[in-house]
């Protein structure tokens, strides 16, 4: 019997039950880093939920910075949409690579 999630998947996606308990960390919020095609100065980081904007020479930029809920991640993303930005990866960085900076 499919749970109320897999009612809500297109037909033919897939979602490991593993992949998406996995999910369930960002809950209590974590560090991100938003991998974007596209140049922003750094007066968007307020904007941008105050995620630190480090631009690189190929053009894209990294948005890093915690990011308190799964709420506020996809609030984020939106904003990058309607910016007309590629997005191109998002990841939650581990403590140990937070540490490292």
């Amino acid at each position: 019997m499919a749970d109320s999630h897999d009612q809500n998947r297109p037909a033919g996606s897939a979602v490991n039950r593993d992949d998406r308990n996995a999910g369930s960390s960002l809950a209590g919020g974590g560090f991100f880093e938003i991998h974007v095609r596209g140049h922003l100065n750094r007066e968007w980081s307020d904007w941008l939920d105050g995620l630190e904007i480090k631009l690189l020479e190929n053009g894209e930029m990294v948005l890093s910075g915690v990011v308190v809920d799964q709420a506020a991640l996809m609030g984020i993303l939106n904003k990058i949409n309607r910016l007309n930005l590629t997005l191109l990866s998002v990841s939650e960085a581990s403590q140990k690579r937070r540490q490292n900076e």
